[in-house]
């Protein structure tokens, strides 16, 4: 080969052998040398495909042939092989053997010439093809008949090779006949969206070129010499493209699942979301309609297998929708029998457990500060108490106790009245900084209280796994979901014991309203955009505790001819900023209510300026301390009384403890 191959461009020939021995077609002489004759038109057409503005130049030529090949397919191979030019280069494979190991070849074919007797040789070549990492579907696609066809087989033969490609997702295809009886060479093809077609049946057949290769007697009278000549005649400039820019507003069958906030609906009525709006967006571009059918939720937590009949992707396996959105991403069993869209927006799926509780609210009225800060304050009471007690025993003002003076002192701490009067000036003033001490002690109390009411306390979140093994937390999630288990860490294996299935996964999510110790394998996106649950009711596990991290795509039948429109499309949909755009659109409002329960939120009913409004829980702690104080006093009364009439009918003498008491 004279000059390099820029692109790697698959010429295929998948030839069936055409011989006049036992086991093959018979061919005589005349029909023979028809068949040679049409070689060079062959050639020619095939430059003409091939080097067309639909097609890339530079062809590498990959033919398939059997070993027993027939003189025809030798005069085609040379034709190719020996051209003067040297523009496609020749290498020979055989259809009916295993091929080799190709994953180093990363670039796809961009044509492919298949020579076959007949229609069912069709079926062997194309599977090897297809798993070849150069198989192209959108390659031109030239197929040859080997042998002359009458007109009564001749339409049927074509329209099966038409329907086969069709089946493996190929449109552009150009038919080769030899006109029966004849060296002319006919070239069929048909156009899926020609008079509002919608590439669902191949209804008619469509002549776009004819080509001869004759001897031209010479001419003197014309001054022509005597010479091979092609006479052809092109149709092609009569027709539009194979796959037009627009699709004459056929339908785009879409199955999903209800899944916020990628599809928000329900069964009868899709209504947005992200994933609905871009496809809006693509199908108006396309001018295609969108025609939605909604999967059954079962089928989506179910194990993924490839089942074409009950499995998750059998609707598109069976051909009965184009794609599949729903937060769908790819994983190993849609990787080999569908087709993906390029990512556009990445998600996780994590654990969400029930937010913390509410931590006991008569505490608030404590956890103002430290133990040791209210030690040292009750200290400062006792010890103001146990002075004034002093300070009224020298004056000898009042005849009090201790107790007495203990209520005197606590109210001097709480800055509110207090009936003492002592005379001397250095007492006075001690009561001056006492009461300044009340003072800043009663401030700094009350502002912190407020605080304290209105942030409210949670108890400890679960946020690791870890954590949830230890809490004895249950294990809830989809079906598919359980693989990703499948390891030897002992977290992994504590999971997979204690995994429960769950079919319908927003009913799981209900449920962490009313169970405390349930952990659900859920989508992060859709957690916090699900209907069955408040997104304060419910707390994700941060991203590094995530099972996996997946990027979202649609997913479409194997080869799907209008999928890289739909990638070109996606693609400047997130160039343009739409998605984030669409995404803030597509999630619901919320509004969320604090319930008693501890669901999060502020703590206390909000007005309608916004203001936190307490509630008597929120102050039920000095409830508490009220009660427990008038519970001490009757107890201390009660004493009082019996040790009042103890003393009086056993005659006791005063003594230390009257002064506390009496």
């Amino acid at each position: 080969m004279h000059r390099t191959v820029s692109v790697c461009v698959a010429l295929v020939l998948l030839v069936m052998t055409v011989r006049r021995t036992n086991g093959d077609i018979p061919v005589d002489e005349t029909e023979h040398e028809q068949l040679l004759a049409v070689v060079p038109c062959i050639r020619r057409l095939c430059e003409k495909y091939f080097r067309s503005e639909r097609a890339m130049k530079g062809s590498l030529a990959i033919i398939n042939i059997k070993p027993d090949a027939s003189t025809f397919q030798q005069h085609i191979l040379r034709s190719f092989n020996e051209d003067p030019r040297h523009e496609l280069g020749v290498m020979v494979k055989d259809a009916s053997r295993p091929h080799w190991n190709a994953s180093h070849v990363t670039e796809k074919a961009k044509n492919y010439l298949m020579l076959i007797a007949d229609s069912s040789a069709l079926a062997a070549p194309i599977r090897q093809l297809r798993r070849l990492p150069t198989w192209n579907p959108l390659a031109q696609v030239v197929v040859l008949f080997t042998t002359e066809l009458t007109p009564l087989v001749f339409e049927i033969e074509v329209r099966n090779v038409l329907q086969e490609l069709f089946d493996n997702s190929v449109l552009n295809v150009n038919v080769m006949v030899q006109r029966y009886n004849t060296s002319v060479l006919e070239v069929w093809t048909w156009f899926p969206y020609e008079s509002g077609g919608c590439a669902d049946n191949i209804d008619r057949l469509r002549l776009v070129d004819e080509c001869e290769y004759i001897f031209q007697a010479a001419d003197p009278e014309r001054n022509v010499r005597a010479a091979w000549v092609f006479r052809e005649r092109h149709y092609f400039s009569d027709y539009g493209p194979k796959i037009p820019k627009y699709y004459n507003y056929c339908p785009l069958k879409v199955s999903t699942s209800i899944w916020e906030p990628f599809v928000v609906g329900n069964a009868s009525h899709i209504e947005k979301g992200l994933e609905v709006l871009m496809l809006d967006a693509i199908t108006a571009r396309m001018r295609l309609v969108p025609v939605f059918s909604v999967i059954e939720s079962a089928l989506t937590t179910a194990r993924i297998t490839a089942d074409n009949q009950t499995g998750l992707y059998a609707d598109v396996l069976q051909r009965r929708t184009d794609l599949m959105v729903g937060g769908l991403h790819e994983n190993p069993i849609s990787r080999k029998l569908l087709s993906a869209t390029i990512p556009y927006y990445q998600d996780d799926l994590t654990w969400c457990v029930p937010t913390a509780r509410h931590a006991p609210k008569w505490l608030n009225v404590f956890i103002i500060f430290n133990v040791w800060t209210w030690l040292i304050a009750i200290g400062i009471i006792f010890a103001a108490a146990a002075l004034l007690y002093r300070f009224n025993y020298v004056e000898r003002l009042y005849r009090v106790n201790y107790t007495w003076m203990l209520l005197q002192s606590l109210a001097f701490s709480l800055s509110v009245y207090a009936h003492y009067w002592p005379r001397r000036v250095s007492i006075r003033l001690f009561l001056i900084g006492y009461m300044f001490y009340g003072l800043h002690w009663n401030a700094a109390y009350h502002s912190f209280l407020i605080s304290v009411l209105t942030r409210p306390r949670y108890e400890p979140q679960i946020s690791t796994v870890q954590q949830a093994i230890q809490a004895e937390f249950g294990f809830v999630g989809a079906e598919n979901t359980l693989g990703h288990f499948d390891k030897p860490d002992a977290n992994s294996r504590h999971i997979a014991t204690h995994y429960q299935v769950c079919k319908n996964l927003d009913e799981c999510l209900g449920r962490l309203r009313c169970e405390r110790t349930i952990a659900i394998a859920m989508s992060r996106a859709h957690s916090s955009n699900s209907r069955a649950i408040g997104e304060a009711e419910l707390y994700c596990f941060p991203k590094v505790e995530n099972i996996y991290t997946y990027s979202v795509s649609m997913l479409a039948k194997k080869d799907f001819h209008l999928l890289p429109k739909i990638n070109e499309l996606i693609r400047r949909i997130s160039e343009s900023g739409l998605l984030g755009k669409w995404q803030k659109e597509s999630e619901k409002i919320r509004i969320d209510q604090d319930e008693e329960d501890g669901a999060g939120g502020s703590g206390g009913e909000k007005s309608g300026e916004g203001q936190t409004i307490l509630r008597l829980d929120h102050i039920e702690g000095a409830f508490y301390l009220g009660a427990a104080g008038l519970i001490l006093a009757l107890i201390a009364f009660i004493g009082e009384v019996l040790y009042f009439r103890a003393k009086r009918r056993y005659r006791w003498r005063d003594n230390l403890l009257d002064r506390y008491l009496l």
